[in-house]
């Protein structure tokens, strides 16, 4: 039996898994990428948590689950949690909560190297899909394909052949920054963060300042900020302009915040901030099947970061169409349709977990619903039952 045609556009977390999970079962992929190598994002992005019904089990599905172990931190797991006064409300170190830390692009990285290098085409930019399945690149056309699956994240080109119904602003947006060797420019303030994740959230304010702790020891930091979508644009301040955006946010956004909090944005010293307005899809969104394409991950439950779920359902869904593909190899559209009626209502459950998850941070109350949430989590985790729903918001990616 010849092999099906296969087109995966993105090669990000999801469509790289896809990819990989059909490899090892001996069907060949073709993936598109608009990256124009595969150092291009190398050091891009923060930190994962991996789930073990999903991101885990899809890695352990392709093969690469002992590769994953050699770069795993479970050191990462360590939280802290704070209200904007700096009281703390959780403080986790060395429990293990069965969702290890990897950095992005390192994820990335060790699932491109299992990958035969023909498999991705770089510096593919898809601009426009027709219902034939031909695919318009910026500078080529490519057709053919048995089945087009639409891995191309928040703003997919493959979505709009399906739905007509875009993201939409999810009424927060994050600024991003990098403090590149805070263990010998800041001892102490590295020492406060620790080696996970520390949130100071100001719930009644729709405000929230979050760092993580990266594989080299850098520490990934941000603001959180419940803002009009066209607020980036109007507040008047010049993002590129370091010394301008401090001022700003120490003295427009977090100036009633104590300094051992804010000495995040303080000891900011290279680099621009990058805006981040959060978008979503709508919980629960589905599409009429149509043959020859179909989605995952973002392109198909674009959700906000606040559960650590956007990668694990990313890796779920790659999972389970390689499961349907697998099975259904002589009738590609059957499978495909199988996948999406058993995604359809597992993504809408996490999408609306997201949504429930953004809104308890941001309202009056969010630290204390937090601080019980998690404490259910742990006592969840040292009964030995199985934790399968979002963490802390330690997923904060912009794919």
């Amino acid at each position: 039996m010849s092999s099906p045609k296969i087109a995966i556009i993105g090669a990000g977390p999801g469509g790289l898994t896809l990819a990989r999970i059909l490899h090892v079962n001996g069907i060949p992929t073709t993936i598109f990428e608009k990256d124009p190598d595969r150092k291009f994002r190398h050091t891009a992005g923060g930190c994962l948590d991996l789930h073990e019904h999903s991101g885990q089990k899809a890695l352990r599905e392709a093969n690469l689950f002992e590769e994953f172990q050699k770069h795993a931190r479970y050191d990462g797991e360590a939280l802290i949690l704070t209200d904007r006064f700096g009281k703390e409300h959780v403080n986790v170190k060395g429990i293990d909560t069965g969702r290890p830390e990897i950095d992005r692009p390192v994820l990335r990285q060790m699932l491109l190297d299992s990958l035969p290098e023909d498999y991705v085409r770089w510096g593919h930019s898809l601009k426009r899909v027709e219902a034939d399945g031909t695919l318009h690149f910026e500078h080529t056309t490519e057709r053919g394909f048995d089945l087009v699956v639409g891995a191309d994240g928040a703003w997919s080109k493959v979505r709009q052949l399906l739905s007509t119904i875009p993201p939409f602003y999810s009424g927060i947006t994050g600024l991003e920054w990098w403090l590149h060797e805070p263990d010998r420019t800041h001892p102490q303030l590295s020492a406060t963060l620790g080696d996970g994740s520390y949130f100071a959230f100001g719930d009644e304010e729709g405000r929230c300042l979050g760092s993580q702790r990266q594989g080299d020891r850098s520490v990934r930091t941000y603001a959180f900020l419940r803002k009009p979508e066209s607020w980036i644009r109007d507040c008047g301040v010049d993002w590129q302009d370091r010394d301008a955006a401090k001022r700003f946010l120490l003295e427009s956004e977090f100036g009633t915040w104590p300094q051992k909090l804010t000495d995040v944005i303080g000891a900011w010293e290279e680099g621009a901030i990058i805006p981040r307005p959060l978008y979503m899809l709508p919980v629960g969104l589905r599409w009429p099947h149509q043959k020859g394409f179909t989605l995952l991950g973002d392109s198909a439950h674009l959700m906000t970061p606040f559960a650590g779920e956007g990668v694990n359902a990313a890796m779920w869904d790659a999972m389970d169409l390689a499961e349907a593909i697998i099975a259904g190899r002589s009738d590609l559209d059957a499978a495909a349709w199988a996948y999406e009626k058993k995604m359809f209502p597992r993504a809408e459950k996490i999408q609306q977990m997201t949504w429930d998850s953004l809104r308890s941070r941001f309202d009056r109350g969010g630290v204390a619903h937090l601080k019980q949430r998690f404490t259910f989590l742990m006592e969840m985790r040292k009964n030995g039952e199985r934790v399968k729903d979002g963490g802390i918001g330690s997923e904060v990616s912009a794919e």
